[in-house]
């Protein structure tokens, strides 16, 4: 199997080293889970010990940004259905538009200050449209999905 990086770690191992490692991890310890890769990795011969921060007061910190994050994310905001027989809505009451989210600078924004903004509303609708296309290429070898990826290919921004 090839592999390649989507981003980047920390650490910068090569990719094609990082996967066939893992497999190993799997192939030896019978499947993987974040857990093992993290036990795995803390060997300093391991490939991908330097892909995490093993200085535990830095760790913390990262880890509480982390926290954060998921904060943020997993607020919605509920919209109330126009009629009886809707269902609410919930969507995100919080959001990091342009896709920025890594940065623990990113300045979240409400989605109606997103919506308000002529730009950001473009911005954040192309960075929907985006992961959706990567839901498209998730499930192409799937029929069940064919309808739904279709609909994808519909939408213009």
């Amino acid at each position: 199997m090839q592999y390649k990086w989507k981003r980047s770690p920390r650490g910068k191992v090569d990719a094609q080293v990082a996967g066939e490692h893992i497999e190993e991890i799997k192939e030896k310890r019978g499947g993987i889970t974040p857990q093992l890769l993290v036990i795995e990795a803390k060997r300093k011969r391991s490939p991908l010990h330097n892909c995490f921060e093993w200085d535990d007061s830095v760790a913390a910190e990262q880890y509480r940004i982390v926290q954060a994050r998921e904060i943020l994310r997993y607020l919605v905001v509920i919209i109330e259905p126009e009629t009886e027989d809707e269902e609410e809505i919930y969507v995100r009451g919080f959001v990091a538009p342009l896709d920025t989210e890594e940065d623990s600078q990113t300045s979240y924004l409400t989605i109606s200050e997103v919506m308000a903004d002529e730009d950001l509303d473009r911005a954040y609708k192309q960075q929907i449209l985006r992961e959706l296309k990567a839901i498209k290429h998730k499930s192409t070898s799937y029929n069940e999905f064919s309808k739904v990826n279709r609909a994808i290919e519909e939408v213009k921004i």
